[in-house]
């Protein structure tokens, strides 16, 4: 197993995408540690991977909280003596016209998308460096790499997230400490049974599909960096050399 002796963070990791990633480190012999708002469904997630032989912890706090986040940080480290990869995969989508956007949600998806992201990033910083080759991973989408159409605020958040990293790969780079940014589309996400001939398949990835590619990317060797990767279902009606929406897609 890849990850064998090393800890996880991972945000949003209650459910969905997060609790994939969560199970995807975890089989390559990582503990993990889900960070998400203290609930009953945190606390399934953590006895689910659990009972699957993962050694995990739930990790409550609200993301866009400082003092909440640093806490439990503080306290994942201090429980398993160290934190070698984070992955801020927490997150929300709101669509609207441009000028149908209310300020509400604007504030909610610069909070949660990109303040979610700032905030477990800066205070596991100081636990990444000590480990040599450790790893940060952001949940963008291609929403972060191209414009959208009734999706500009969400759009603006995941550029921003972007940036966040690009800027934090450069920062951390002399403390080995490797950056990486994962833009997945086409999700699905409600876990909805797809037939492996169904034109559907080439239509939506599955969450365990991109949280293997997480782990592929943290189990990178110490000396190699992953940057901006980017996965899409076959039939998405984009192009390799470019992250662009075909019309209707």
């Amino acid at each position: 197993m890849k990850l064998e002796g090393k800890v996880a963070l991972v945000t949003g990791g209650s459910r969905g995408l997060g609790l994939a990633i969560a199970g995807a480190l975890a089989q390559e012999g990582a503990a993990v540690a889900c960070m998400a708002r203290a609930s009953e469904e945190l606390a399934r997630a953590v006895t689910e991977l659990s009972a699957r032989g993962a050694r995990a912890m739930a990790a409550p706090a609200d993301v866009t909280r400082e003092a909440e986040v640093a806490g439990v940080i503080q306290n994942v480290a201090q429980a398993w003596g160290r934190l070698d990869m984070l992955i801020l995969n927490a997150g929300t989508w709101q669509g609207a016209p441009l000028a149908e956007t209310s300020e509400a949600q604007w504030d909610q998806l610069i909070d949660l998308n990109l303040k979610g992201a700032f905030l477990p990033l800066k205070h596991a910083i100081p636990h990444l460096v000590k480990q040599r080759g450790s790893t940060v991973v952001g949940i963008s989408s291609i929403g972060g790499l191209v414009g959208q159409p009734g999706s500009a605020a969400y759009a603006a958040s995941k550029w921003g997230l972007r940036g966040l990293l690009e800027s934090a790969a450069l920062e951390l780079k002399k403390h080995y400490v490797r950056v990486s940014v994962v833009y997945p589309h086409n999700i699905n996400s409600a876990g909805k049974a797809i037939a492996a001939d169904s034109p559907e398949r080439t239509r939506n990835l599955e969450t365990q599909e991109i949280a293997e590619l997480v782990a592929f990317v943290c189990a990178a060797p110490p000396h190699a960096a992953i940057g901006n990767v980017s996965i899409w279902p076959l039939d998405a009606g984009i192009s390799p050399t470019m992250a662009k929406r075909a019309e209707g897609v």
